[in-house]
């Protein structure tokens, strides 16, 4: 055999042996790793006196590729604590870095969320979200629902950045506002509805829900108007922190306040009461197609406007009877009706959030960007103006 043919082999030989020692070994090591692992989907967090941890979990079942879903509870002295309770109390690594959504408790502090995420594999752009009360306790009601219905938490994340017309934030958003000038931050209230019986004793359909437009079932289909769902998950409020803590709570005018300005928000539906004709015609609605928001400043007269150019296309049969002579009448008493609805909501956002010292709108933020003397000088809330200036166009 040829010198040349016999390195050829010994080549191949030990580029084999290289490939089995160096994929082998870690092939194995990480099929342990995977089954001593559990993965946290949603994590709710409560503060206090110690750190309690409710996570709902995922563990594969004998069922091959399928999963089941359950939650624990844990508490510790501190948030590192907790983590290390959640795995040992799990009998695995309770890996948090697939978390899609966390829950935050009334009683947890800002504080307790930076450390969430400089300390555990949780990521900076997890969703946040808001329990009225007890994490622990919505974390459990909202496990329960999507068994039930099939739902999940993408379903749940998706509606409310896209539908409910409701400001989303993430853990990094909600930390960046709050370390802002405005020193204000802001996450979506969830609230389970309780299921009605129907005369025949059973429960009615669940369905999950917010803002402007409503849904019945996980998918999130529309039923319109003020309707709301008879069970499920309601997004439409919103909960304001400011340095303390929890602040306030708006209620459902005010949180679409602060998504008008503050928000990138998707297919909101708009609906208003319009004056035409000598008539008022009730509940005439919209679909938003897209929206800008901006906040001009003006140092020199202590003055701030809240500017809003929304493109929206009005629906329903109530619309094509107003516009029946095709005058242009109709469509300037719609635009007059959705640009009051859409000031309304802006200006009950601010007063709502001024109230409990909180800036949603980000104004103190723009006086710090583009005018810095005034604010380091000058600015308090109570010495700035604001004015709303709100332009809708039909499409």
């Amino acid at each position: 055999m040829k010198t040349e043919k016999k390195l050829l082999i010994y080549k191949l030989l030990i580029f084999a042996f290289a490939f089995l020692v160096a994929f082998m070994p870690s092939t194995v090591s990480r099929s342990k790793e995977v089954n001593s692992r559990v993965i946290v989907e949603i994590l709710g967090i409560d503060g206090g006196d110690t750190v309690s941890l409710t996570a709902q979990y995922v563990m594969p079942t004998e069922t091959q590729g399928s999963t089941s879903k359950d939650t624990v509870t844990v508490e510790g002295k501190t948030l590192t604590e907790a983590v290390d309770a959640l795995s040992t109390a799990l009998g695995r690594r309770a890996e948090l870095g697939h978390c899609s959504m966390v829950i935050v408790g009334k009683s947890t502090s800002p504080e307790l969320l930076g450390t969430l995420m400089t300390a555990t594999d949780v990521t900076a752009d997890v969703y946040l979200s808001a329990a009225k009360d007890k994490a622990s306790e919505l974390v459990g009601d909202l496990t329960s629902f999507m068994k039930k219905t099939g739902a999940t938490d993408a379903d749940f994340i998706a509606y409310g950045a896209q539908k409910a017309h409701i400001a989303t934030n993430t853990l990094l958003g909600f930390l960046s506002d709050l370390g802002s000038a405005s020193e204000s931050a802001y996450i979506p209230l969830v609230e389970m509805l309780e299921p009605e019986q129907d005369s025949s004793g059973g429960e009615s359909g669940g369905g999950s829900g917010g803002g402007e437009e409503q849904s019945g079932g996980k998918d999130g289909a529309a039923q319109g108007g003020d309707k709301k769902p008879s069970s499920g998950m309601n997004v439409e409020k919103l909960v304001l922190y400011n340095r303390s803590g929890r602040a306030g709570i708006l209620d459902r005018p005010s949180a679409r306040g602060v998504a008008w300005v503050s928000a990138p928000i998707e297919k909101g539906v708009v609906t208003a009461d319009v004056e035409y004709d000598g008539k008022t015609v009730e509940n005439v609605s919209g679909r938003l197609i897209r929206k800008y928001a901006y906040v001009n400043v003006d140092a020199a007269r202590s003055k701030a406007t809240v500017k809003i150019k929304a493109f929206i296309q009005p629906n329903g049969d109530k619309f094509n009877e107003l516009d029946a002579e095709n005058n242009f009448a109709a469509d300037r008493a719609v635009r007059r009706g959705f640009t009051e609805k859409i000031k309304s909501e802006i200006e009950s956002a601010y007063n709502d959030s001024y109230a409990v010292n909180c800036d949603p709108l980000f104004i103190g933020r723009q006086f710090y960007r583009y005018e810095p003397d005034f604010f380091e000088e000058l600015y308090a809330p109570q010495n700035v103006k604001v004015e709303f200036a709100v332009d809708v166009i039909l499409k």
